[in-house]
Parts: C-alpha cells; structure tokens; sequence
C-alpha cells in the first residue's frame, strides 16, 4: 500500500497484518480521487480543505489527501490494533501537525452536535463490512 499522487507520491504505508481490516486499495482510491478531481459533476479542490474520515482504518485515504495538499484531516477509528497502524504511518510521515486521530465509536460521535471547530470540505465513509449499523449512519 502507498500514497499514489502528491508530495508523500510512493511513500508506503503500514498494514494490519489481520484479515478483518481491507484497507482501500490503490486503483480504488486513484478512481475516488480521480472522480473528485476530474468529474464535471464535483467542483472539488483538495488545496487548503479539511477532511473528516470516518471508519478511517490504517489512513490511506485521508494521508493521500494530506499528500493532495488538504490542510487537515480528523481520523475517526475505533479498532485499538488499526489504531496503532494509523498512528504509525502519520509518525512515519511526519503528518502530525496536519492531522487529529479520535478513537470512537462512528455512530456515537455524529449523535453528538458541534464537537468540531469547523465544518468539512469532505466527508469520507468506508465502513467495515461486518459493520451492522450502517443503516442508522445512513439515516
């Protein structure tokens, strides 16, 4: 696993070395990244945004758009062993003054109202499959 584009472009990225995290694999993420860039649908420019990635496992997703020139992304993980796997690859790539890491449960922290200093540019949703709640984060 590596960052594909960017500042960070071929760093790599420590993985779970469990069979329950997947993390998002790099044509899926270059595909994600390309639609939001390219797409006559979204205007979305990554330079100076703020992003908020939930169910973030080892942080591919939110480390490629630090890599992108965001200007900070919120963590939200829940699984202690993953969790040290993110905390690895944002040391391993000196993102620590760019990024905020909170372990909590996803469905429970968006029931809570203004916990964040400011809205997102982008919101990222990836939940485990063996998740059971995704329909109440749908709601």
């Amino acid at each position: 696993m590596r960052i594909i584009a960017g500042k960070l472009k071929g760093s790599t990225l420590y993985m779970p070395k469990d069979k329950n995290t997947r993390p998002l694999k790099d044509i899926v993420r270059e595909n994600i990244f390309n639609f939001l860039t390219h797409s006559n649908k979204i205007l979305f420019q990554f330079e100076q945004s703020n992003i908020l990635d939930l169910y973030a496992g080892t942080g591919s997703f939110g480390l490629e758009c630090i890599s992108r020139q965001a200007n900070s992304v919120y963590f939200i993980e829940n699984e202690k062993d993953v969790l040290k796997i993110l905390e690895k690859n944002i040391e391993k790539l000196n993102l620590g003054k760019n990024t905020k890491i909170l372990s909590n449960d996803v469905i429970s922290l968006i029931e809570k109202k203004n916990i964040f200093e400011f809205k997102f540019d982008l919101i990222f949703c990836d939940p485990p499959y063996k998740d059971k709640n995704v329909g109440k984060l749908i709601e």
